[in-house]
C-alpha cells in the first residue's frame, strides 16, 4: 500500500527453483502460478507450472505443480474467463481450464514451433488473451505474430437407437 515502503508479508520455496520468472493470479486473487524459467531441463523434464494458494497474503501456501507433457520451457502466462493461457516456448500456446484452480487441465493447444522441441529459448514468447472479441494473440521469436480464436469445443452427441418422444423429468435413461 506505500510504494515507497514495501512490505513483505509471507515468502515461501518451491521444488525444484532454478529462476522464477513469471507468474499470474487466478481471476478470484486465490491462487499464484508460476512460471519458472530454468527448470525445465535442469530440474525438471516437462514444462511445469507451480500453484500457490495466496487467500491470505501473509500466509501463502505451496499447493503443487502441474505440467502439460512437453519439454519446453514455460514462459509468460495470464488468466481470463477461466482459462490460464500459457507461452511455453518450443511447445507453443498452451489454454488450461481452471474450473478446479488446483488442478488446471489442458483443453487446448497450438505448437507455433514444430520442428523445435526441448528445453530452448525458441517459439512461443508471449501471448496476450485480454481482447473483447476473444481473440489471442502471440509472439513467436522466429515466427512472428500468431492470432487465434479460442472457442469451446461443441458437443456431439448420436443415438444408439431412435429418440425417444419424451424423456421423463423424473429420470431416465438414454443410450447414446
Amino acid at each position: 500500500t506505500n510504494k515507497t515502503n514495501p512490505v513483505v508479508l509471507s515468502q515461501i520455496a518451491y521444488p525444484s527453483r532454478q529462476y522464477s520468472h513469471q507468474g499470474w493470479l487466478s481471476e478470484d486473487r486465490t491462487r499464484f502460478y508460476l512460471g519458472d524459467e530454468l527448470d525445465e531441463g535442469n530440474t525438471v523434464s516437462l514444462t511445469t507450472t507451480h500453484i500457490f494458494d495466496v487467500s491470505n497474503p501473509a500466509n501463502a501456501i505451496y499447493i503443487g505443480q502441474f505440467d502439460n507433457g512437453n519439454a519446453a520451457i514455460g514462459h509468460n502466462m495470464y488468466s481470463h474467463n477461466g482459462k490460464l493461457f500459457q507461452a511455453n516456448y518450443t511447445s507453443g500456446l498452451r489454454v488450461f481450464d481452471l474450473a478446479n484452480l488446483d488442478s488446471p487441465v489442458e483443453v487446448a493447444y497450438f505448437d507455433t514451433a514444430p520442428t523445435s522441441s526441448g528445453s530452448s529459448f525458441n517459439g512461443l514468447w508471449s501471448c496476450y488473451p485480454y481482447f473483447p472479441s476473444g481473440t489471442v494473440i502471440g509472439s513467436d521469436i522466429e515466427s512472428g505474430l500468431f492470432v487465434w480464436t479460442v472457442v469451446e469445443p461443441e458437443l456431439e452427441v448420436q443415438l444408439v437407437a431412435a429418440a425417444p418422444e419424451l424423456i421423463s423429468s423424473t429420470g431416465a435413461s438414454v443410450d447414446v
